[in-house]
């Protein structure tokens, strides 16, 4: 019968140890660290996250010249296998005092809350709401139909008024307008002297310009009268004061 040798297990880490030997790893520097990844709420029980094997290990030597951390295997204590760690003696560089990590933890716990999804919490239904949601989940499609039919003459009641014209003149219709000169005689004036420039072989763009009304072709002497007279231009055509009267005040326009 062969007997099998016990395989050793990891032991648990000491806070305090007298050894003398140092680690030839460069130092951690605490300000390198997370500050969730070190606990410093109490000095003389320090204790943080060792880089290689990713546990918490204590820091020995607080109240002397050199802290480093203790002797201490990679696993859990009588669970995992006894691998000594590499860090084991390896030395903390304090560059940071313990008011700085606590200021530095509050701000990463601040930056992390942030980053956190929230609950959304819907708003609550006021209570005609909550009573118009409640009839309309328990209608069925036969009462929609009824509650159809119901109103149904009253649509249709709405839908005639609609259609009906008023009485009298439809907006559309304007009043009637003159089709004749309101001064005769200035009308004949004029046309007898365009028909003088016209017999001498003057150009249209060298007689005396005047401006006449393009429905009942009444002249001016000259624009400055026609204006204070009261005439306007319509869509862009000359009408006398009479004429451009007929007109609604927005479609009249200044020369």
């Amino acid at each position: 019968m062969s007997i099998t040798a016990a395989v050793p297990t990891a032991k648990e880490r000491l806070r305090r140890t007298r050894t003398k030997r140092v680690s030839a790893l460069p130092a951690i520097k605490i300000s390198q660290i997370l500050p969730s990844h070190i606990d410093l709420r109490d000095p003389l029980k320090a204790v943080l996250v060792c880089e290689d094997c990713g546990t918490w290990v204590p820091i020995t030597g607080m109240q002397s010249k050199v802290q480093k951390l203790v002797p201490h295997h990679t696993g859990k204590a009588d669970v995992a296998a006894a691998l000594h760690c590499r860090s084991s003696n390896r030395r903390i560089e304090f560059d940071m005092t313990i008011p700085e990590w606590r200021q530095a933890l509050t701000d990463a716990a601040t930056e992390a809350s942030s980053r956190q999804a929230t609950t959304v919490l819907a708003k609550a239904f006021s209570p005609a709401t909550d009573r118009t949601l409640r009839a309309r989940a328990e209608r069925t499609p036969a009462g929609r139909v009824a509650d159809w039919k119901a109103v149904q003459v009253q649509v249709g009641d709405t839908d005639a008024a609609r259609k009906e014209l008023p009485d009298g003149e439809r907006p559309a219709d304007g009043p009637q307008l003159p089709l004749k000169p309101e001064h005769l005689e200035r009308h004949d004036r004029r046309q007898a002297e365009l028909g003088r420039h016209a017999s001498n072989g003057r150009p249209a763009e060298e007689a005396p310009v005047q401006p006449e009304c393009v429905n009942c072709g009444t002249t001016e002497l000259n624009f400055v009268r026609a204006a204070a007279a009261g005439w306007r231009q319509v869509l862009r055509r000359t009408h006398c004061g009479r004429c451009a009267g007929r007109f609604p005040a927005w479609m009249r326009t200044q020369f």
